[in-house]
């Protein structure tokens, strides 16, 4: 038996660990999930207080006010001696990072420290080290490229019979004369392979400089909403969704995958009656896709497993009446992701092309359930490609867009590596840095300011109100208000929602 301890750097939403622990606690392995860190969402000016990460989350809530998600306060020498004793409690046999892009240079400071004690190989895994595996293999002993969970048991599996870990599929590895080894890909998993999640209370440890460390304890609001995923993958896309990219470097044809009813139930089943939980969050890319798979599994949940839930749709996935089955099977609220009010933005730079139209209609769809469920929506701005027409075109849609839908705050666009829509920024900013062709310049546009994203931003929360159209058409026609853009903060009375499903905590 192999002993794999999981670090996830700063606590949030991540099924990944209790993934990676529950196929290793099936494989007959020992794991302990430790969650290293919180990370806080703090006001615009007040984040010079914090450490940053690097693709930090900027976005203006329903109130108006301006946050920073990914801020923390520095690595303490306290939340590392808990860190280390833990461990050393622990003894592991290897060291497993869940990695997003953000943290990567954060993983790497928790690596470096960590090494000086253990003497173990550390494999880190997650989106940073799929995308950008030179720069993590700099650091880690391995990288997991893609999907983990095979990774992890066939990582136990050599350790306990002491085998040599550097040919290990689906990794990248080093070997003891330092040599990187690209070992091949491994296929994409069956999902109907995977393992029930760890949510086993004494596998969990979180440590914290103002908490130290406690067991038994879940990340978050576990124990009252519960994350699932019905399947991976998605039908569509975006340029700046990490699908996209997935789909670029492990292939479109199959990478949809949904589990099997009874599977999912069964997970259902274990959550409910074991974790004190009130609701569920089906985080599907999309949920509202394969209308037969729902067909037969909305019923059974509504019998079977009875909890209100929250799910996302796309505006070209459902129907009046498969909103309707959602209703029926207790669904309270659903996200749509619509992202601009400008055609142009979706078509030419997000490889969304839905037309208006339809976003409007699937959006009345969702009204017409009634005031029972909660609809929302994603915006997201500051796309260095929009123009005064586009942010304009967007205002004017978001006039009609019925009032009901609401949104959580408007996100500014991130740059994640490698994606298409951060290549088409990088290719923008080096024909604006040229001098060779100035007509190219010209039809670039001139980048709006942050002024102009305030002003924008404001207007967009304000369509979100009870404030009559035609109030709103008068105001944003108005230059005073462009000038002073925190005059409109007196109308924006909306406070912000932290939970889809109503839940407060």
């Amino acid at each position: 038996m192999a002993r794999i301890a999981l670090i996830k750097i700063f606590t949030g939403l991540n099924l990944a660990p209790a993934q990676l622990s529950g196929e290793l606690q099936r494989a007959g392995h020992s794991s302990r999930i430790i969650y290293f860190k919180d990370h806080h969402i703090v006001d615009y000016d007040q984040c010079g207080d914090y450490e940053i990460t690097d693709y930090p989350g900027i976005f203006t809530a329903a109130d108006g006010l301006k946050k920073v998600w990914n801020c923390y306060k520095p690595f303490s020498d306290k939340e590392y001696r808990l860190l280390i004793g833990d461990l050393q409690e622990f003894k592991p046999d290897a060291i497993g990072l869940s990695v997003v892009s953000g943290i990567i240079r954060e993983a790497g400071i928790v690596t470096q420290k960590l090494r000086e004690y253990f003497p173990v190989p550390f494999i880190w895994g997650g989106p940073g080290p799929t995308l950008e595996p030179e720069r993590c293999m700099a650091i880690a002993d391995l990288v997991c490229i893609n999907e983990g969970e095979e990774v992890i048991v066939d990582l136990a599996n050599r350790l306990d019979a002491q085998e040599d870990i550097s040919d290990i599929p689906g990794t990248w590895a080093k070997k003891k004369d330092g040599t990187l080894v690209r070992n091949p890909e491994r296929p994409l998993l069956k999902l109907d392979d995977l393992a029930i999640p760890d949510w086993q209370l004494e596998h969990y440890v979180h440590i914290n400089n103002f908490k130290g460390r406690r067991t038994g304890i879940y990340p978050h609001n576990l124990k009252r909403e519960y994350p699932i995923m019905t399947q991976r993958g998605c039908p569509f896309s975006c340029s700046f969704c990490i699908e996209s990219r997935y789909q670029d470097m492990f292939g479109k044809k199959n990478s949809l995958r949904r589990r099997d009813i009874d599977l999912v139930l069964q997970e259902l089943h274990w959550a409910k009656k074991n974790l004190d939980i009130e609701s569920v969050l089906f985080y599907d890319e999309v949920f509202t896709v394969n209308p037969r798979w729902l067909d037969e599994f909305l019923p059974r949940y509504r019998d079977e497993i009875g909890l209100p839930f929250w799910c996302y749709t796309y505006p070209t996935t459902h129907t009046p009446e498969l909103l309707r089955q959602l209703k029926d099977a207790g669904m309270v609220s659903i996200t749509m992701g619509i992202q601009s009010g400008s055609e142009r933005i979706l078509k030419e730079h997000f490889n969304r092309p839905t037309a208006i139209t339809r976003v409007l209609k699937a959006a009345q769809e969702i009204v017409d359930l009634g005031s029972d469920v909660r609809g929302f929506f994603d915006l997201i701005s500051k796309v260095p490609f929009e123009t005064e027409d586009d942010l304009r075109g967007t205002f004017n849609f978001l006039l009609e867009l019925p009032k009901p839908i609401k949104m959580l705050g408007i996100a500014e666009m991130t740059n994640f590596p490698t994606y298409d829509y951060t290549r088409q920024v990088d290719e923008r900013d080096s024909l604006l840095a040229s001098d060779a062709v100035q007509s190219k310049k010209d039809s670039i546009g001139k980048m709006l300011g942050q002024s102009d994203y305030d002003y924008y931003h404001k207007l967009y929360l304000l369509t979100r109100t009870d404030m009559p159209v035609e109030e709103l058409r008068a105001i944003g026609g108005d230059p005073s208000y462009r000038q002073q853009p925190e005059l409109l903060d007196a109308y924006l009375t909306i406070k912000p929602s932290i939970s889809f499903t109503g839940i407060s905590f």
